[in-house]
């Protein structure tokens, strides 16, 4: 099956859903009343259907001559899945939904949130009330209460809750969000097909090497490993934050200066991240000290805050300076501790930094990009229609930046390049949220970038974010790694594989893969930090095509572009 095919029908099945999550929305002070028709709107034309037709078919199976229409035709199969999809709630159809949204007082609290708020307030596009306003406010009214009703949290009860005698999809603006989707995948297809061709085909014009040979670095540790604890203390910014070092138990077996890596966690994640510490470790196996800071406005535990009524907000607005100034201040600890613990060996001229997801965005802002706001308000206008560029699920972060406006002398410093760190010596930057930057913003990072993306990431979308951050990139050493099938977290990537390729064993061979992908990954942050810290260049067959086209494993393998075909830079391949 193609990437096309099997892309499109996980989008369709992913839209599918999202609409029944869409139609599960909203409270505010309103009247507790039901809604009696759902509407079709297509400008003056238009159809409608009772709730009780709707609500029939849910609890009974019953389908009445209104209905007969519409599912006359549609197999019996997919009457059922209809059906189920009607009455079921919402955390029993997907396990990727969490379980605490089916608490009214937790799903509240999120939809009262900036990020609930975006997001009701784009559903309320589509969505609208009986006058047809923006139907923001009656989604979050109707989720809510669907939430405390014995019934639960599911479609067929959100529906019987809505505040408005009536509800009205607005087809056009829906028609638009398709439109916009379908040429998103087409445009990923582009950039799979044309980065797996390009890469290949550099690939056979590098040196002829037994790559299979060399050895994967992750899986050959040079050094033990011991883990230290420091508690940093900003005054400045009155912030204190935990970081985890992780060094070779012995210093003086390490030969010449050592080289610094910082790790960078995601939204809603945590220093002691398994994978983070995997990684942290296997790098100092090889000989790196390496600091895991701990983002006390973004972690794990600011978003258990918000469920527990503690928070108002998913993530504090200001972590977007206040990242990459926790990078800033543990480079300035270390340099103290530089001179009494580490004898002055920490190489801290040029450090190296790592990102995943949010933390993507920390190690761009800290070696140099900056914002362009005035893309960012073109996309966050939620007064706009439906296309291509605004059809992105991270910008229900990035639009948030847009707070600091009503603080001038703080948003100065995302756009004059204050957040940058002279120290820093090379960036890996994980499915990053970049699209905030731009072009103009991406072109300030002049030192090594390496940005990797799965094909399949929903969260932070290759063509708009990894795409446009390469894209934006002057430097001459620019690494674009694409993993095939890989979504945004490995629970992701099952689902979505189980999605396009169900009963075909895609998911059974990707976990039988996830952790070769893993030391594969590790390795090319080892290999790339040697080269571009310390000047190593016999880890530069690491560093080539060839290497990630000969290691690889399906399904998720590694294709490398250092430039982009020059249909990728206008994003055409899909028109060709």
């Amino acid at each position: 099956m193609g990437f096309t095919t099997g892309y499109l029908k996980v989008i369709r099945r992913l839209v599918q859903a999202t609409a029944l999550g869409i139609l599960s929305g909203i409270m505010s002070p309103l009247p507790v009343r039901s809604a009696d028709e759902l509407y079709f709107d297509y400008g003056v034309l238009g159809r409608q259907i009772s709730i009780s037709s709707l609500e029939a078919f849910a609890t009974e199976g019953t389908i009445d001559d209104e209905l007969t229409p519409y599912l006359d035709r549609v197999s019996p199969e997919n009457r059922q899945a209809f059906q189920r999809t009607l009455s079921t709630p919402l955390v029993a159809l997907n396990d990727g939904i969490p379980e605490q949204i089916a608490d009214p007082f937790v799903l509240s609290q999120w939809l009262y949130s900036p990020i609930g708020e975006l997001v009701l307030a784009n559903a309320g596009q589509l969505i609208k009330t009986e006058g047809r306003h923006n139907g923001q406010r009656a989604i979050r009214a109707a989720m809510v209460l669907a939430a405390a009703d014995p019934a639960g949290l599911s479609l067929i009860n959100i529906l019987r809750f809505y505040p408005t005698n009536g509800i009205r999809l607005d087809l056009p603006q829906i028609l638009a969000l398709s439109e916009a989707i379908e040429t998103n995948i087409e445009t990923t297809d582009s950039l799979v097909q044309a980065t797996i061709q390009q890469s290949v085909a550099v690939a056979a014009t590098e040196p002829m090497l037994d790559y299979q040979a060399l050895p994967m670095l992750a899986d050959v540790p040079r050094f033990d490993v011991v883990k230290q604890s420091l508690m940093l203390e900003d005054r400045d910014r009155n912030r204190t934050y935990p970081t985890d070092l992780y060094l070779p138990t012995d210093l003086s077996a390490v030969l010449g200066p050592i080289p610094v890596m910082v790790l960078s966690h995601g939204y809603g994640e945590t220093r002691t991240n398994p994978d983070a510490v995997a990684a942290a470790r296997s790098l100092a196996a090889n000989g790196f000290v390496v600091a895991v800071p701990e983002h006390i406005g973004s972690n794990a535990a600011y978003q258990d805050d918000l469920a527990l009524g503690l928070n108002r907000e998913s993530f504090d607005v200001m972590e977007f300076i206040n990242r990459p100034l926790d990078i800033r201040f543990l480079l300035d600890t270390l340099e103290e501790k530089n001179k009494t613990d580490f004898q002055g060996r920490l190489q801290l001229e040029r450090v190296g930094l790592v990102g995943y997801s949010f933390g993507g965005y920390t190690v761009l802002a800290a070696a140099g990009a900056t914002v362009d706001v005035d893309l960012l308000e073109q996309q966050c206008d939620l007064d706009a229609d439906f296309v291509p560029d605004n059809v992105n699920i991270a910008l229900l972060i990035q639009c948030r930046l847009l707070e600091l406006q009503s603080a001038p002398q703080v948003l100065q410093h995302l756009l004059d390049g204050s957040l940058a760190d002279e120290r820093i010596g090379s960036v890996f930057a994980l499915s990053p949220l970049s699209n905030l930057f731009g072009d103009k913003g991406m072109r300030n990072i002049q030192i090594p970038v390496v940005i990797v993306g799965g094909a399949y990431d929903i969260a932070t979308p290759i063509v708009q974010e990894q795409l446009a951050a390469f894209q934006g990139l002057t430097t001459s050493e620019k690494y674009f790694y694409l993993a095939e099938n890989l979504s945004h977290t490995s629970a992701l990537t099952r689902a979505i594989l189980d999605l396009a390729y169900p009963r075909s064993g895609i998911v059974e061979r990707f976990n039988a893969s996830e952790q070769w992908l893993f030391n594969l990954m590790v390795t090319l942050l080892i290999a790339h930090g040697q080269v571009s810290l310390m000047g190593d260049e016999t880890y530069n067959p690491y560093l080539t095509a060839a290497y990630v086209e000969t290691v690889s494993v399906d399904p998720t393998r590694l294709h490398l572009l250092r430039s982009l075909p020059p249909c990728l830079s206008g994003r055409r391949c899909a028109e060709n």
